[in-house]
């Protein structure tokens, strides 16, 4: 088979790439062909990957840079998409066809410019849509954002990356695909654990908790440091923070106002993040939006205990004994308990916690869905 991931403007630094590239080498390594596909220019492609030009969407030329500026910025990009994607779908339509795909999958909102394509396709959500972005607005905007978020994934085949997802569409959203399954993201283990065993940092804190991501909305850096300053580990360990944004400076002002200063460290953007878990003692996630948060798998991974709220797939990574860290969305007391309790007695994690995550189970999954509408 020839298989297309549509990836869009997303490149290869991004979190999505490195969720799926293992998957994609293993279905390669069976004898398919896959090629993601991109819109905008990308400096080195990799493989048989593709840069298309689709007009109205990429930025290759002045003319269609200039439309989507105008244009966009007078409908948004939720109506900009809709009201553009048959002539959005045609273009793509022609691609595929010229290059002899047999089926293509659209991943996270790169699918969007393309709600009237009429080819052989999965739509792969990373997010819940509900509780992401619907659930941001009120009123006359919330109800109306449920009706287009429930047409725009209707009628569609759609594979979710956690059951968190498939849940928030069919309960939350009320869309009525055509089909609906979960596909997880897959990890070459063996590979992730060499990179852990095998790496080497400097400049950490001795003992200390760890945490990740972009200071944004959902992350909610600000309920671990309340969690954090609540909690009797302070004394002991230190906070460090992956990320960087433009909420940086609102968490530290906050740090000084909880009088834990001196005990957090803004570490800034690191990349590859995965050899800093091994050297942390405790992961922390204290989100309230996650699909199926990768940071979670790499601190498992590298046997370093996590405590984290139950945003998206949280339950469905720590599961079993593991689940006693998992707390509400929010609650700050719970939080700041959970962090003692698994620093107290930290439990054993691995690899083995997520073994259905492997990349081989999930490369045949992907396998079998595009057998299905080839």
């Amino acid at each position: 088979m020839k298989i297309a991931f549509i990836f869009g403007a997303t490149g290869y630094e991004s979190g999505l790439y490195n969720a799926t590239i293992d998957t994609v080498n293993e279905i390669r390594a069976q004898g398919h062909l896959v090629d993601y596909i991109f819109w905008d220019d990308k400096k080195r492609l990799k493989d048989n990957d593709q840069c298309i030009n689709l007009w109205g969407i990429s930025n290759k030329s002045i003319s269609s840079k200039i439309f989507i500026k105008i244009v966009k910025n007078i409908f948004g990009y939720h109506f900009y998409y809709l009201l553009f994607s048959k002539f959005f779908s045609n273009q793509l339509t022609k691609y595929v066809n010229k290059n002899e795909y047999d089926i293509i999958f659209f991943h996270g909102t790169n699918y969007l410019p393309f709600y009237s394509y009429k080819g052989k396709s999965y739509v792969v959500l990373h997010s819940c849509k509900y509780e992401n972005l619907i659930n941001r607005h009120k009123g006359i905007k919330k109800y109306f954002y449920t009706k287009l978020y429930r047409k725009l994934y209707s009628n569609k085949n759609i594979l979710t990356v956690s059951n968190d997802s498939l849940i928030d569409m069919l309960d939350k959203v009320k869309a009525k695909p055509l089909t609906i399954d979960t596909i997880y993201n897959g990890f070459n283990f063996e590979n992730m654990e060499n990179v852990v065993k095998n790496s080497h940092i400097n400049g950490l804190p001795d003992k200390f908790i760890m945490a990740a991501g972009r200071p944004d909305r959902t992350k909610r850096f600000d309920i671990l440091l309340k969690a954090y300053a609540k909690s009797l580990s302070k004394e002991e360990y230190k906070l460090v923070i992956f990320g960087e944004g433009k909420r940086t400076s609102n968490l530290k002002r906050l740090a000084r106002e909880l009088n834990i200063e001196d005990n957090v460290i803004f570490a800034g953007f690191i990349s590859p993040l995965l050899p800093v878990f091994k050297y942390a003692s405790l992961y922390v996630l204290s989100s309230d939006i996650e699909g199926l948060p990768t940071v979670i798998i790499e601190s498992l991974v590298s046997k370093t205990p996590v405590v984290a709220t139950a945003a998206g797939g949280v339950n469905e990574l720590l599961s079993g004994d593991l689940n006693q860290y998992v707390v509400p969305c929010g609650d700050i007391d719970a939080l700041s308990e959970k962090i003692d309790l698994a620093l107290g007695e930290p439990p054993t994690v691995s690899s083995q916690n997520v073994a259905y995550l492997d990349y081989k189970i999930v490369a045949q999954r992907y396998i079998d869905k595009a057998e299905e509408l080839k």
